[in-house]
């Protein structure tokens, strides 16, 4: 505990919480394996995000989409992913499933892979952040989002920017609260997904692909219907 309270981000108690649960459960190597998978994701608290961790889940949607031959579905608006519920899904992925009485707000089940929301790449536009945490459920409004950016309060992962020491550790960077010149697809890790978070806790990985294939699976997201009408109207302006 004297460990945890000199940096609780590091969630020192929490790894050994659950190395001890699982152990208990499923035996010492699967708590090994699930302590691994903790580790990996939140050794440093909301100061990186693991890329490896990040890739393992797009790897493994993508082979449950071939293997099911079915379309991948979108999460519903605010079924965003927190800490809690990043970390079960990582233990998950090692081979173990924990379950628990822990209820947080805005983690729901979702059929598919509850941690990644599927987005088009044409919501992606010089100052469209507000719009894309609107479209992962991470606000209530396009112009909720906006106010976040404006107070500091929204994070992107930043590609590229693991050290020497740790390439998987990418670092959490803040939104530039000047919105409108600001590109999302800046902050595009390979060239696939953005990984994004409101505050110290919610946590949202989006997988981007083209919007043919996004409306071909029947996808939808929260003011998809409206970015659309008003991109057809933007287009009769211009003609």
């Amino acid at each position: 505990m004297q460990q945890q309270e000199k940096d609780a981000s590091r969630r020192i108690a929490q790894h050994l919480l659950a190395k001890e649960i699982v152990s208990l459960a499923h035996g010492a190597s699967s708590a090994m394996n699930a302590e691994k998978a903790h580790k990996e994701a939140f050794s440093d608290g909301t100061h990186t995000f693991s890329l490896s961790a990040l890739r393992k889940s797009l790897d493994d949607m993508s082979t449950k989409d071939i293997s099911s031959n079915q379309s991948i579905k979108s999460v519903p608006n605010n079924q965003t992913l927190d800490i809690l519920t990043y970390k079960k899904s990582l233990v998950t992925k090692s081979g173990v499933q924990i379950t628990s009485a822990i209820s947080t707000e805005g983690a729901k089940s979702t059929q598919g892979d509850a941690n990644i929301v599927t987005l088009p790449d044409t919501l992606l536009q010089m100052g469209s952040f507000p719009r894309v945490l609107y479209a992962a459920g991470l606000v209530a409004s396009a112009s909720e989002g906006h106010r976040l950016i404006k107070s500091k309060g929204a994070y992107v992962v930043l590609p590229n920017s693991g050290s020497v020491e740790n390439p998987n550790g990418l670092a959490w960077e803040q939104i530039p609260t000047s919105v409108s010149e600001t590109d999302p697809n800046h902050y595009l890790i390979d060239w696939e997904a953005l990984v994004i978070r409101s505050g110290k806790f919610k946590i949202q990985i989006v997988r981007i692909v083209q919007e043919q294939r996004f409306e071909a699976e029947g996808l939808s997201f929260p003011g998809w219907e409206e970015f659309k009408a008003k991109r057809v109207k933007d287009n009769d302006a211009v003609l």
